[in-house]
């Protein structure tokens, strides 16, 4: 009985998850800026935990409502330079998240200004700048977009006469209209395997937006399952694909020649802010350039309530036995003689 118990105790103990901390987020890449650079300061309280809201300008503003924020501007060349900072249109569409050319306007950068809108920024030097966003009260309920732009322009060389512009800016997803934020969601709807022109195999995840705020997604592929038993990944699936309210668009990855056809069992985790979603189907690379059918995702059931499930099953286990133990103690003894 004593053997039975202690079995039941390592079997609790490897079966119960453990609970740990989750990884803090990296935040953006510190790499040297090589020219202009821009960056957003300030992340408001109620959206501190949202990855995007330490790049880009998010909120849901009601109709009336003042914001400001600030961003800065660094100058990361050998020269001074003059840098003009403006507000401009912005649209998301099936090409992503696209910035006007030139100064163009809508409504949301219209009810954007900058201050101040002219820095002069010595070799290295860096300056602050305040964004104001003021929703006039007659503002439509839903979802616009702009971008606030820092440009500068180098003197056009002598042998040339060409003058080069560049310029970077930051994003502005608004929502607007009343009482809290509208939901995010999105849904992947299928798995795509095929091999692009150069016979590198390709995995694209087919993901429709289902909320009501436009997505930046990134997220990873594991491959597992394969051929002799063989895994692969995680392959990060790069951040840059933007999806409207309602669209639908394929994320992927490009792997490496060397992966086997398969079968494989893929496994794909997006993210957009604080929304993830994860599903996973069998796929096969074709053997040269084309894209295989899609195979529909299907729940990826995380491995952490197996082990939960493990754990409850041996705790009622263990239970039982000590109730079983205590009605032992308290039977009577046996009568010498009786069997």
């Amino acid at each position: 009985m004593r053997r039975l118990l202690l079995l039941l105790v390592l079997i609790a103990g490897v079966l119960t998850p453990a609970i740990g901390t989750p990884p803090a987020y990296a935040g953006p890449s510190n790499a040297p800026v090589t020219g202009l650079g821009i960056r957003l300061v300030d992340v408001p309280t109620a959206t501190a935990d949202d990855p995007r809201a330490r790049s880009y300008i998010i909120d849901h503003l009601r109709p009336g409502r003042t914001i400001e924020r600030r961003i800065e501007v660094v100058n990361d060349t050998n020269a001074s330079a003059e840098v003009s900072v403006y507000p401009a249109a912005a649209s998301v569409d099936s090409s992503g998240f696209v910035g006007a050319a030139g100064h163009a306007q809508n409504e949301a950068s219209s009810w954007t200004s900058v201050t101040p809108k002219d820095l002069t920024l010595a070799s290295r030097a860096r300056a602050f700048v305040k964004v104001t966003i003021n929703v006039p009260s007659q503002a439509v309920a839903g979802e616009a977009y702009a971008v606030v732009w820092a440009q500068m322009k180098t003197p056009p060389r002598a042998a040339t006469g060409v003058t080069q512009v560049s310029r970077v800016g930051i994003r502005q997803y608004l929502s607007i209209g009343p009482g809290g934020a509208p939901p995010s969601d999105f849904k992947i709807v299928s798995l795509t395997a095929s091999r692009n022109q150069q016979n590198q195999p390709v995995v694209e995840a087919s993901v429709r937006n289902s909320g009501q705020r436009a997505l930046d997604l990134s997220g990873t592929l594991n491959l597992s399952n394969g051929p002799g038993g063989l895994s692969a990944g995680p392959f990060a699936i790069p951040v840059g694909t933007t999806l409207g309210i309602g669209g639908t668009e394929p994320v992927g990855v490009t792997l490496n020649q060397q992966i086997p056809n398969g079968p494989w069992l893929a496994k794909v985790t997006i993210t957009s802010g604080v929304t993830t979603r994860t599903t996973q189907a069998t796929i096969t690379f074709p053997d040269q350039p084309g894209t295989g059918s899609a195979v529909p995702g299907e729940a990826a059931f995380p491995s952490i309530w197996w082990l939960a499930a493990g754990g409850t099953l041996a705790l009622l286990l263990l239970l039982l036995l000590a109730r079983q133990l205590q009605r032992r103690r308290h039977q009577p003894d046996p009568t010498p003689g009786q069997l």
